[in-house]
């Protein structure tokens, strides 16, 4: 394999790393590695590194890019919102693999804000065929409830917090109210979800155009995802056929730090890639 820097689109280049296998066949999908919030392109724990690698060993051409304003892209002028700016630059990125590599389908990858940014350009671009999502949108329901708040029921200290706030008894602050505030240095990233219904309607829109879904989803979500059947109970109105893979690691961390799942992860993916690109090929 070799790995190039490229620089995409004018008059504002997009910053971007290809990992490019041996013999390497245009006709196989590309694999597009998204940003993770306002993290570069090599990812949480050097995650977006490992997965190009393991791809371009399996014969797959795969591009980790910066958005703009992102890494080593420059900001470009405008007042898109994120989702806008990052479908037209998801855009901007295949159009150029088509011209300059004659590549015509895709997969999209992304952890959290990249999983966002998958989920959109999913529902608008006709090439692509595959998206994996990390911690994608996915909405609490009232198993996930029951796991989240039955074990805290049968703690006496939170029994009594309770029966303190009910007779009035002022309650010590916590550490964090102790912090001045003007020390707490705030995240410049906030991810907030839609509302289900809108999410369940492109979701739907993703499926019924044959694209094929790969989500994992880690312990680093549990007050939002707590078991593996949530996502499919989350969105009980869509037929997703057979498209449809979820995992679920408790263990896991959002960010992926375990040695474990750095390996794990990009072989997973790479698997679901070989197997997403060879049902492709035979339709």
């Amino acid at each position: 394999m070799r790995e190039i820097t490229l620089k995409i689109g004018r008059p504002t280049p997009l910053t971007a790393i290809a990992t490019e296998p041996k013999g390497f066949d245009p006709s196989k999908s590309a694999v597009l590695i998204l940003n993770s919030g306002v993290m570069h392109h090599i990812g949480t724990c050097r995650i977006s590194v490992r997965i190009a690698r393991e791809l371009a060993k399996s014969g797959f051409l795969a591009l980790r890019f910066d958005f703009s304003g992102i890494g080593d892209s420059e900001p470009r002028r405008g007042t898109a919102s994120f989702a806008e700016s990052s479908s037209a630059e998801i855009s901007e990125v295949m159009n150029y693999l088509e011209q300059k590599k004659g590549i015509k389908k895709f997969i999209v990858y992304g952890l959290c804000s990249g999983a966002d940014a998958s989920y959109e350009i999913a529902k608008k671009d006709p090439r692509i065929i595959g998206m994996i999502q990390i911690d994608a949108y996915c909405y609490s329901n009232w198993q996930s409830k029951l796991i989240h708040f039955a074990p805290r029921m049968l703690k006496f200290d939170v029994w009594l917090r309770f029966i303190k706030r009910i007779l009035g008894t002022p309650q010590p602050a916590r550490d964090e109210e102790q912090i001045d505030a003007e020390n707490i240095e705030m995240p410049s990233y906030i991810r907030e979800f839609p509302p289900r219904e809108e999410i369940s309607k492109g979701l739907q829109d993703i499926i019924n155009n044959n694209i094929h879904i790969y989500n994992i989803f880690t312990g680093g979500m549990m007050e939002t995802f707590n078991h593996s059947t949530q996502y499919v109970e989350s969105f009980s109105d869509v037929d997703f056929k057979d498209l449809l893979k979820v995992d679920f690691y408790k263990t896991l961390d959002h960010i992926i730090t375990s040695p474990e799942y750095q390996q794990k992860i990009p072989f997973d993916i790479c698997q679901w890639v070989k197997m997403v690109s060879d049902k492709q090929s035979h339709t």
